[in-house]
């Protein structure tokens, strides 16, 4: 899809604004159901950003962002020395407008994490979700079943449910289609434990030739971790083709 010259504007618009602190143009820019995850995996409305504008991780002079448009929902992805910003836009009957902003900051220690699982239900077969519409039902199956592929090794039914684009990015990885697929062909071959962590909540925001998902994971040990995701309707069928998975700092860790 054609990135449009309006798209351009408004995140031209919004980089300056926040890197000037021009907290009234940054929140002209935002959704109402905005949202910003930053790099310690807290989480920001838009109520909590116009009373204290958050501070960007990163000076984004210079670098080229990666940006995909599908529909109504376009991705901006920018990344340097290890930080990594994803921002979801959607286009409302004002004009683009900001729904999510989310950081991942590789430079921090670990998280703690235990052994995986062989097979687990959540998120694979059940969910804590009820989808609302038949485009959720649809999307979140697609979804399952691209975990499923994940738990059972199962390399070529994952690459049917992702976009070639795809892109991941987490604590310690920064994944393509390919890496990702490379990773789990690895995972059979030692047949290792990869179970899905399972999901705690979610909120999906639908469009027509996209879906927004904004969640929350718990590993099976280890602290709870936030998600955003976007998935694209092509030819009838949901692919995800970006995930940004940051780390909640102040969360407890757990065992399941």
């Amino acid at each position: 899809m054609t990135i449009d010259a309006e798209l351009l504007t408004a995140n031209r618009a919004l980089v300056a604004a926040l890197a000037k602190r021009e907290a009234t143009a940054a929140i002209s820019l935002l959704d109402d159901d905005f949202t910003w995850i930053d790099s310690q995996g807290r989480e920001f409305g838009k109520q909590q950003a116009t009373r204290n504008l958050p501070q960007p991780p990163l000076t984004e002079t210079g670098l080229i962002p990666l940006i995909h448009r599908y529909g109504e929902v376009a991705s901006v992805a920018v990344e340097r020395e290890k930080i990594f910003v994803l921002r979801i836009w959607v286009h409302r009957a004002q004009g683009w407008r900001l729904l999510a902003y989310h950081e991942v900051s590789q430079r921090l220690p670990a998280a703690p994490h235990g052994p995986g699982r062989k097979d687990w239900d959540n998120p694979c077969r059940t969910l804590p979700y009820e989808p609302r519409n038949a485009d959720e039902r649809d999307c979140i199956a697609a979804w399952q079943r691209l975990e499923t592929a994940v738990m059972t090794h199962d390399a070529e039914e994952w690459s049917r449910h992702v976009a070639d684009e795809f892109l991941v990015v987490g604590a310690t990885r920064r994944h393509s289609k390919a890496d990702r697929k490379a990773v789990i062909e690895e995972q059979k071959r030692t047949d290792t434990n990869s179970a899905p962590a399972p999901l705690v909540s979610a909120r999906l925001f639908g469009f027509p030739d996209a879906m927004v998902m904004a969640c929350e994971h718990q590993p099976f040990h280890g602290k709870a971790a936030r998600v955003s995701r976007i998935f694209v309707k092509r030819d009838g069928q949901w692919l995800m083709a970006v995930s940004f998975q940051t780390t909640r700092q102040d969360a407890p860790v757990k065992s399941i």
